[in-house]
């Protein structure tokens, strides 16, 4: 587990991984030790995704009990962080790019608790806000955080913006997949 030092700075560096930073990457801890402990991430992402599934819950949008929502998202939770590391490794071996793949993961994993914040700040917003406008922010936002994710992939593997576009299209994939997973499990369908 991480320490609260390694965390400020490795916030820090997916923050300047937003502005553009060149040194950004130099704000965490790139060693095989800190790619480990970058998935720490996930404890951190995590009250926002079940803040995301009691919202769904709540709207009637589930249709299984509690009970089995919590398990089925819970397992899916885990294997969506697994997930994108593993077809990540794939993808670095087709470019060429293995010499970086600690570092992509690294900063993905850091970068995800700020779009997992930015995510349901836009959601908790949009329901004071009339149907319409509500839908413009979280498509607005969720677009900012595609670019983001393309922004972080770019710099962590230092290569062009069509690859790092491939990174982020396979890690949509991948969430798009275990999403339907979960659909399949909770819907039947």
């Amino acid at each position: 587990m991480p320490g609260r030092e390694e965390i400020t700075r490795s916030l820090t560096g997916a923050w300047l991984l937003w502005r553009r930073d060149p040194a950004a990457m130099r704000w965490f801890d790139l060693s095989v030790e800190g790619f480990w402990r970058s998935f720490f991430a996930a404890v951190l992402v995590a009250p926002f995704y079940f803040y995301m599934v009691a919202t769904d819950y709540m709207a009637g949008g589930l249709p299984a009990g509690l009970g089995l929502v919590v398990l089925v998202r819970g397992l899916a939770y885990l294997v969506d962080w697994a997930a994108f590391p593993l077809a990540a490794i794939l993808l670095v071996r087709l470019f060429g790019l293995q010499h970086r793949y600690v570092a992509l993961i690294i900063a993905d994993n850091w970068a995800s608790v700020l779009q997992a914040a930015v995510l349901t700040a836009a959601v908790v917003v949009s329901t004071v806000l009339p149907m319409a406008v509500a839908a413009v922010l979280v498509l607005a936002t969720f677009v900012a955080v595609i670019y983001y994710q393309w922004l972080v992939a770019r710099q962590a593997l230092e290569t062009t913006g069509a690859v790092a576009g491939g990174f982020v299209a396979a890690d949509l994939l991948t969430g798009i997949a275990v999403d339907r997973l979960v659909g399949s499990l909770l819907y039947g369908s």
